[in-house]
């Protein structure tokens, strides 16, 4: 070989000897910068292991370099290397370059990998760094694919960590507690238990499901008492507990308001009561649902009952607006008509309320049980009369849709008149009594109720003949329209009085042909007869031609008196019964006889009190007033009806001028207080 080929190959020789560094590699030299790398991650310089791991990495990819001694897939393990270290300087600086930095590594390999275990921890820190950006749909995403495809994997507690607060992010705190209850039940680490029963405390305190935030709050205290969350655990709980009672009184206050606007008053009122027993340290529900019993009460015109539960709403409350309202209310519970209602001496007794509430919704039938349950029951002679005087009228009203049950209320009025003969009741009783008799023969067509009706009349007129009070005459006189009625039916054809001259014993003798009567006297008489069966208005009318015609004829002139005076005792009977339409209609017919009856004037004001006609009833009084200027009770009634206008000047004078007529007429004296209050 001669010198030049000898040339050529050491000339070769050297340019490879000049290359080999740069194109051959070396794998211990590989394993030593990666070695150097791993220790710079440890020491957490991660600045500098990316730069090892970047060289280690190029140094891999020249000619003769054998890395599987280190990984068999050694360019994705220094990848994933590389992205954990750039994920470390973004937890490190909080710059997000660093997590796209990651990423990007992340993704030259992430598909491509065979390796189960780079899979595993390149999806983990690829779904990581994507929650750190801010992606949160890819991040859960990419943390789902992770717990499926490696449900063993040791990122599945983290993985569901972040799912979860992903979701709380989201505002999806359905997924967000079912991740944090997987925490719970599957994780052994304590801590991040822990953590995870005071968010589930937490989301679902947010969402308002506080009986499943109380049990999260309870039960991390009961795992970890000495838990860094116990002090907020421990206030959460509280709060949660008053939460959970006033959202639960506010659902039964809600369902009492929709009961008693639907007209279902007994409903509604017992519910009030239940919030009252089941949750008294709801404050402000168990006062609203006071003020909710009072005005039931109130529009019963059970003016006691009222005044208990508005006194139980005062003192119920701290909020000192609310109080002035619930004093106004309460003490205007005295401030009505003096003609109330006897009332038993236990009003507020559960049995009492709840059978005068079923009366009020016209549940006749389960209010005439009750009051038949307390008939039999140990009560005060009074309460008795009263128990027995509304189980007859309950079960007379029951009865017009079953008839079998006109039994049940003649023994109770019966009962009631036997064993309470003296009581304020009594008079009602044989009214109502007649009543239930007259309904009786009316449903069944039994003549021998007709003459039952006859028969109690007649006691009642036997027993109450002395007396002259309005009421018992406007009961006597609604009575005795019913006998006569009876009577027209046992005895549809009256047999006429025998005319004298078919009677073989009269005297033969010619009488002389009398004189016509005056026309007036054939008014008066047939006004007496039209009097007798009830026709009033039409008697009056004939008495009022009878009069016109002779103006002196005494007769007319006590004809009309007496209509008069029942019409007055009508329309007190049906004041007393609340039928005050009727009462209307009945006050205007006495009014109508006698434009100056005072009295009539006053009650008929009374009616329209009641029905909040205010105008009316101080136009009423005015005439009241006009007839007898010192008529207290008209002058009050007056004060009434302007306070309830608002125009509380007039209402103080006229209740002066009330007290100045009696110094001692304490409801002026009250309402004037009350004003100035």
């Amino acid at each position: 070989m001669n010198a030049k080929i000898w040339g050529i190959i050491g000339g070769v020789t050297l340019i490879l000897a000049l290359l080999s560094p740069l194109v051959l590699g070396s794998s211990k030299k590989v394993e030593q910068l990666f070695k150097v790398a791993e220790e710079l991650q440890e020491r957490s310089d991660w600045e500098g292991a990316i730069k090892k791991y970047i060289e280690a990495l190029e140094e891999s990819k020249k000619l003769g370099v054998k890395t599987e001694q280190i990984d068999q897939e050694f360019t994705t393990l220094t990848y994933l290397k590389i992205s954990q270290c750039y994920y470390e300087l973004g937890e490190k600086t909080s710059d997000v370059k660093y997590y796209r930095t990651a990423i990007t590594h992340i993704k030259k390999v992430v598909l491509d990998t065979q390796v189960t275990k780079h899979q595993e921890e390149l999806f983990y820190l690829w779904a990581e760094n994507l929650y750190k950006i801010g992606e949160l749909n890819q991040s859960e995403s990419k943390f789902l694919w992770l717990i499926e495809r490696f449900p063993n994997s040791r990122w599945i507690e983290k993985a569901w960590y972040t799912i979860g607060h992903i979701n709380r992010q989201n505002n999806n705190y359905d997924k967000a507690l079912d991740a944090f209850g997987k925490l719970v039940d599957e994780s052994s680490n304590s801590r991040t238990v822990e953590e995870a029963q005071y968010i589930i405390g937490n989301i679902n305190y947010r969402k308002k499901n506080y009986e499943e935030a109380l049990r999260s709050f309870q039960n991390l205290l009961e795992q970890f008492p000495d838990s860094e969350y116990k002090e907020e655990a421990e206030y959460r709980i509280d709060e949660v507990t008053w939460l959970i009672v006033n959202h639960e009184a506010e659902e039964m206050y809600k369902s009492a308001c929709v009961l008693k606007q639907q007209g279902k008053v007994h409903d509604a009122y017992q519910f009030y009561t239940n919030l009252i027993t089941q949750f008294p340290d709801s404050r402000y529900y168990v006062t609203e649902a006071y003020i909710g019993k009072a005005e039931i009460h109130l529009e019963a015109e059970d003016y006691m009952n009222a005044r208990l539960n508005y006194d139980e709403a005062i003192h119920n409350t701290d909020d000192t607006e609310r109080k002035i309202e619930l004093y106004e209310a309460y003490h205007y519970t005295y401030l009505v008509p003096d003609y109330p209602e006897p009332v038993p001496s236990d009003p507020s007794g559960e049995l009492f309320v709840e059978a005068r509430l079923l009366r009020s919704e016209k549940r006749f039938l389960e209010a005439a049980k009750i009051y038949e349950q307390l008939a039999n029951s140990t009560l005060p002679a009074e309460d008795t009369a009263y128990v027995l005087y509304w189980e007859g009228r309950c079960y007379q009203k029951a009865a017009l849709t079953d008839s079998t049950l006109f039994r049940n209320s003649v023994n109770a009025f019966k009962k009631l008149i036997i064993d309470h003969e003296d009581n304020s009741y009594n008079i009602k009783a044989y009214y109502h009594l007649t009543l239930a008799y007259t309904d009786w023969a009316k449903v069944s067509g039994d003549q021998h109720k007709c003459q039952s009706v006859i028969d109690i009349v007649e006691k009642a007129n036997t027993k109450y003949a002395d007396k002259n009070e309005p009421k018992y005459k406007g009961f006597l006189s609604l009575m005795e329209e019913l006998r006569e009625r009876a009577i027209l039916k046992l005895h549809p054809n009256p047999v006429p009085d025998p005319d004298p001259k078919d009677d073989p014993v009269t005297d033969l003798d010619p009488k002389p042909i009398p004189e016509p009567e005056p026309e007036y006297i054939k008014l008066i008489k047939q006004a007496q007869r039209l009097l007798r069966l009830g026709e009033l208005k039409a008697a009056a009318k004939k008495g009022k031609q009878a009069r016109y015609l002779n103006p002196n004829y005494e007769p007319a002139q006590e004809l009309l008196s007496e209509i008069k005076e029942k019409h007055y005792g009508h329309g007190w009977t049906f004041f007393d019964e609340e039928e005050y339409d009727k009462a209307i209609a009945a006050f205007k017919n006495a009014i109508n006889i006698d434009q100056k009856f005072k009295e009539a004037h006053n009650h008929l004001a009374v009616v329209y009190i009641k029905q909040e006609k205010y105008i009316e009833a101080i136009k009423t009084l005015e005439e009241a007033i006009k007839s007898d200027e010192k008529f207290k009770e008209a002058h009050f009634n007056l004060a009434l009806a302007y306070l309830e206008l608002g125009e509380s000047e007039k209402a103080v004078k006229a209740a002066n001028i009330a007290l100045r007529i009696d110094p001692n007429y304490n409801n002026a004296r009250m309402l004037i207080d009350f004003i100035a209050d």
